[in-house]
């Protein structure tokens, strides 16, 4: 049996988490913060899918909590609810924050369950292509480490340097494609 996708819903209103906690308990693991420093600390000490969170909060907006979380915990899957029409912090949360979808209040509770649903799924490739990515740096090291013995062999061979060039190719640009994860709009 597959475990349920862990979901983060983030409001500083009590009476929206618990109608949400009610909604969604059957087909997610639910995690509740008031906050955004709650929700980060909730973060950091769980493997969170998604992360829903409202705009209008005290402290630190959804907006801002999107962006701390793509810079912290890039492969989770970032959605921002409010029920105000702000639409200038909505550009800066899809410009900073990663945003994979924009919720107005009130939702549809169909919709809501698919779209939270289809966001795990996209945390799921999301951690799918990070496995493979560090499977793939572990192979391009151990051919580095590799071509440097030989390299280094005391049986005189010299290795072919096209092969050495290649090695140190691929390293480079899988560090490229690494560092390519929620890079900061520009001017941030």
């Amino acid at each position: 049996m597959k475990a349920k996708p862990a979901i983060l819903l983030v409001d500083d209103e009590p009476d929206i988490l618990h109608s949400l906690i009610g909604l969604l308990r059957r087909q997610f693991t639910v995690h509740t913060a008031q906050s955004g420093e709650e929700a980060l600390q909730i973060m950091a000490e769980h493997p969170i899918a998604v992360l829903m969170t409202d705009q209008r909060m005290p402290e630190m907006t959804g907006a801002e909590l999107a962006k701390q979380c793509c810079r912290r915990f890039p492969n989770t899957t970032r959605i921002l609810f409010t029920g105000y029409a702000d639409i200038k912090s909505v550009i800066e949360a899809i410009n900073t924050g990663g945003l994979y979808r924009y919720v107005t209040k009130p939702w549809d509770p169909d919709d809501l369950i698919d779209l939270l649903t289809q966001a795990a799924e996209v945390y799921e490739k999301e951690a799918a292509h990070q496995k493979l990515m560090d499977e793939m740096q572990r192979y391009v090291a151990m051919g580095q480490q590799i071509s440097q013995q030989l390299r280094l062999g005391s049986d005189g061979q010299q290795v072919d340097p096209d092969l050495l060039q290649s090695f140190h190719q691929s390293g480079n640009l899988l560090e490229d494609l690494t560092n390519e994860t929620c890079k900061p709009a520009a001017g941030d």
